[in-house]
């Protein structure tokens, strides 16, 4: 004997199921399509989720599909006022009769824009959010972010470092020293770079110094800066890093300032090829004025000397006349450019009377920046 059964379905008795359980089929289905793509799978974002929910809820108070919420604001604007970081966004908005997520995702698979958003290969997080409506419609809200690694200041700077560094290695070159003064001058250059403040003269500190900015959200180094760590003509600099919202990029970034110090050009030379540096240098500026060279005074020069070693072991900038030396006008100061000197001097060097000049130089290395300082007398 057969028994026949006929089950009667009326729609007031389907079991809709929870709206997480959409959530989680609509997500499942978005990650089936990258991996089939060979694409990362997108991880959910609680905080995108609280945002997808939030709009979803106005589109179905409003009862109407649109980016834009009830008081204008765009999915960035949303973002920002939640105080989350991003590097790239993208937002899905759809409404649909059914549950089925397969239903709703084939319809989103179908329109050009949802769908690009789906297989963005620089998202790596989704927020999604449903809400239903109870007249049989739901509002379904994703949003899509490529977030932004926040590091603080000393592991951003470390993790730089760590990328200039590996950057020389590929070119067979060795490491950059970072010095603790140089970073420390780098922080505070960074900062006021990042709030429009006006930078510090950097080279009346370290000497010849090459600045660089980077600004990027994606801890990555521009080819150019790259080309230019590359370089053999340095060995040390300093770094130091920034983070926040510029114009530029609302969704946040990093912003580094990288001292570069050229490879130091002094260390096989010896005081006389310093004096002859120097010399020359002062003599262009007398060529410009259409002055004859200096030529230099042994015997001046010989005390010129001494007077430098002296101030050097003395870490002093100025000299006290004995009795015996009165007669002379000395000059000294203190630099670590040979080829620059303090403009009061000037009205001195390019004294149209003046034929021969005494002078003395004495270095030493800065132990802190690995730079040449010297004391330099000039004896008139």
């Amino acid at each position: 004997m057969l028994l026949w059964c006929w089950t009667v379905c009326h729609p007031a008795v389907i079991q809709r199921p929870e709206i997480s359980a959409i959530e989680k089929k609509l997500l499942d289905w978005v990650n089936k399509e990258r991996t089939d793509r060979r694409l990362d799978p997108l991880k959910l974002s609680s905080d995108l989720r609280a945002l997808a929910i939030h709009h979803s809820r106005d589109m179905a108070s409003r009862r109407k599909l649109t980016h834009l919420s009830s008081t204008g604001k765009s999915y960035k604007d949303r973002l920002l006022d939640a105080g989350i970081f991003f590097i790239e966004i993208g937002e899905n908005v759809a409404s649909s009769e059914t549950y089925e997520g397969t239903f709703i995702h084939q319809g989103l698979m179908e329109s050009p824009e949802h769908r690009d958003n789906i297989l963005n290969p620089h998202f790596d997080t989704i927020g999604i959010g449903i809400v239903y409506t109870g007249d049989n419609k739901y509002y379904i809200t994703q949003d899509f972010c490529r977030s932004l690694e926040i590091l603080d200041e000393d592991r951003a700077t470390k993790f730089f470092q760590e990328e200039i560094n590996r950057i020389r290695e590929k070119n067979a070159l060795p490491g950059l020293s970072f010095q603790k003064t140089a970073n420390m001058f780098a922080q505070r250059h960074a900062r006021q770079k990042a709030t429009g403040k006006p930078l510090f003269n950097i080279a009346n500190f370290f000497g010849e110094t090459h600045i660089h900015f980077i600004t990027s959200p994606t801890l990555s180094i521009p080819e150019t800066v790259g080309h230019e760590i590359a370089k053999g003509a340095y060995e040390s600099g300093g770094i130091g890093t920034w983070f926040g919202r510029l114009p530029d990029y609302p969704g946040g970034t990093y912003l580094v300032a990288l001292f570069l110090f050229p490879i130091n050009r002094y260390n096989d030379m010896t005081e006389k090829d310093f004096v002859k540096i120097a010399l020359s240098a002062m003599n262009e500026k007398r060529k410009e004025k259409g002055l004859g060279p200096l030529k230099l005074d042994g015997r001046k020069s010989k005390q010129a000397q001494n007077i430098s070693r002296q101030l050097k072991a003395q870490k002093e900038s100025s000299y006290s006349l004995p009795e015996r030396l009165s007669r002379w006008h000395i000059l000294s100061y203190v630099t670590e450019d040979l080829r620059a000197w303090p403009k009061n001097i000037d009205p001195e060097i390019i004294y149209p009377g003046l034929k021969k000049i005494g002078m003395g130089i004495s270095s030493q290395e800065n132990e802190e920046t690995h730079r040449q300082t010297f004391w330099i007398t000039l004896i008139f």
